[in-house]
């Protein structure tokens, strides 16, 4: 399939919602809309679309673009250092939802005055949805620390101010069609530096609205939402903040919805660990003596300058790193075996429905991995869960999404209270927390 648009992309909900086409489409024909579904998607006004091809050549979901990277293992990247450490000012390393090693690393770049501002997201109170915006002060940056986990368009807000030296906060969809961008039409000025985040895929905004909901604030005006607040201890709860008072949410809840809102197309991305970008920062997964309350980042440099950039840092005090190798930092994050073996067989599920698959096949030839176990039970509930966020992703009717969402959840409540009652016949009882 020659894809000359991005149209394709939307109609097999594939898009990312990274926002690139939108920003360099020279007609403005390309609009980034909310779904029936609550996902974002990239529409073209066909009487404004000219044909150029441009918004095609650089996203990420056209399996025809293939983005330049010297590397024997795409799921690893370039790896020149690895470290784990925090932010050493207190407050910014609390605010965040690890050890504030990005907001930190942001603050820096802009007390040194190699940036302007930082392309970041924050929460836009009125829609109650995560926002890219151009922070030009320490304290946007700060206050936009800490993640959403819902889409935003990043790349169009990095291309809106394309004109300003600066730092971006990217994901791996996003980081990638940075590069091609960088590629294909090198003219355009991009982010000095990217930071990229570790990502495990991203969700509905409607996730958003139900963890609000469940929190019981009961309407009230939103003044803050984390999904991942660590005031109460490493991982971090739900916290919403409203005129009223604080509201609470155990880590479970939103646990619980994952499988409820989450996008389709990241359920088949290899890109975990953000390899486009100039630095990538995640949790301490697997770092056993670094998943303390007040939390800790692990970070990996891929490029001489972001190498360098943290060197300066950690020099000048900005942040207190300890070396630590990229191995380990992979292992934790389960690369090797859990995340790649969900790749592939993501990739078989894909051909067997004939779906369009988001990359080039031959990328990922002969890149050695060891399966986990219970791979085809694995394979059966991926199938489903494609399946059903496929199936939601693209559904043209509201109340109809909201019959499947209703049933989503009884069913995995109902799966739950069959594990439970399976521990409890293995174990004879089991203590809930």
């Amino acid at each position: 399939m020659i894809i000359n648009n991005i149209s394709n992309i939307s109609s097999n909900a594939l898009c990312t919602a990274c926002g690139a086409c939108a920003g360099i489409c020279p007609s403005n024909a390309i609009e980034i809309v909310t779904n029936t579904a609550g996902y974002l998607a990239a529409v073209i006004n066909t009487k404004l679309c000219i044909d150029c091809g441009k918004c095609a050549k650089i996203c990420p979901s056209n399996p025809e673009n293939k983005p330049s990277i010297e590397t024997d293992d795409i799921f690893h990247g370039v790896c020149l250092a690895g470290y784990v450490g925090c932010a050493s000012d207190n407050i910014i390393r609390q605010r965040s939802q690890s050890g504030g090693i990005v907001t930190a690393l942001l603050c820096y770049l802009f007390e040194q005055k190699e940036i302007e501002g930082a392309i970041v997201n924050n929460l836009n109170p009125e829609t109650k949805r995560p926002q890219a915006v151009f922070a030009s002060s320490m304290s946007e940056i700060i206050e936009a620390s800490g993640s959403y986990y819902a889409q935003s368009s990043v790349v169009k807000t990095i291309l809106e101010h394309s004109d300003k030296k600066s730092a971006a906060v990217v994901l791996g969809c996003q980081a990638e069609s940075l590069q091609l961008i960088r590629e294909k039409y090198p003219n355009i000025n991009l982010p000095t530096y990217t930071i990229g985040l570790v990502c495990a895929g991203q969700y509905s905004g409607d996730m958003i609205d139900d963890l609000i909901e469940q929190s019981g604030c009961d309407g009230e005006k939103i003044s803050e939402f984390r999904f991942r607040d660590k005031r109460v201890g490493w991982p971090g709860d739900v916290h919403v903040k409203t005129p009223s008072g604080d509201y609470w949410l155990p880590k479970e809840r939103r646990h619980s919805l994952k499988q409820v809102y989450e996008l389709h197309r990241c359920m088949v991305c290899y890109d975990q660990m953000n390899i486009f970008c100039d630095i990538v920062c995640g949790d301490p997964w697997g770092i056993s003596h670094k998943q303390n309350p007040e939390g800790y980042t692990v970070v990996i440099a891929r490029t001489t300058k972001g190498k360098k950039i943290l060197e300066s840092a950690a020099k000048d005090g900005a942040v207190i790193l300890e070396e630590l190798s990229p191995e380990d930092i992979l292992r934790g994050q389960t690369v090797d075996g859990r995340h790649k073996t969900k790749f592939y067989n993501a990739r078989d599920i894909f051909r067997e429905h004939k779906w369009l698959f988001p990359y080039p096949d031959d990328d990922f030839n002969n890149i050695p991995y060891a399966s986990v176990e219970n791979k085809i039970k694995m394979q059966g509930e991926l199938n489903e869960r494609l399946i059903y966020t496929r199936d939601l992703y693209l559904t043209p009717d509201r109340e109809e999404y909201l019959r499947k969402i209703i049933l989503k959840k009884k069913e995995l409540q109902g799966n739950i209270l069959r594990h439970l009652k399976e521990k409890i016949k293995r174990f004879g009882r089991v203590i809930l927390r």
